[in-house]
């Protein structure tokens, strides 16, 4: 659900004289940081609710740090995948998705609001910090 948001968002901000393998390379490693930032307030909430157990306790309240390379990683891979398969054009003209970037938005504030109110303060702050630029860089770079 968070995929197409990320790759909206990256695909924005990736200046459009960035061409070729540099493109896929440079929009993939940007989506995968838009990604895993969705996941800095979404692994604690889903820790505290029980439904992730981490075999150690880790750094980032209990969730191991590998963790979100793992997320950064597979989200990399998949978008780099993408791009390599349907060789996606110069971005001239590209069409404002201000959906996306507004699901992006209202899912990560429902998640930190839900944080926040389940007593989870440090992680709600953590997932807004993390993920406030992505949207407003995203939604400046599209009414560009």
């Amino acid at each position: 659900m968070m995929i197409y948001p990320s790759l909206v968002i990256a695909e924005r901000l990736i200046p459009a004289r960035v061409t070729g393998w540099k493109r896929t390379l440079a929009a993939a490693a940007v989506g995968g940081l838009v990604m895993t930032a969705w996941d800095v307030i979404m692994d604690p909430v889903m820790t505290a609710g029980g439904h992730w157990i981490w075999e150690v306790d880790g750094a980032f309240f209990g969730i191991p740090l590998q963790n979100f390379w793992g997320w950064w990683l597979t989200t990399f891979s998949t978008f780099a995948l993408y791009f390599l398969l349907t060789r996606p054009q110069a971005p001239a003209g590209f069409r404002f998705d201000k959906l996306a970037i507004t699901l992006y938005a209202v899912t990560g504030l429902a998640t930190v609001l839900g944080a926040w109110l389940g007593g989870l303060g440090g992680p709600a702050l953590a997932g807004f910090f993390a993920m406030t630029p992505w949207v407003v860089m995203g939604w400046v770079r599209g009414q560009e």
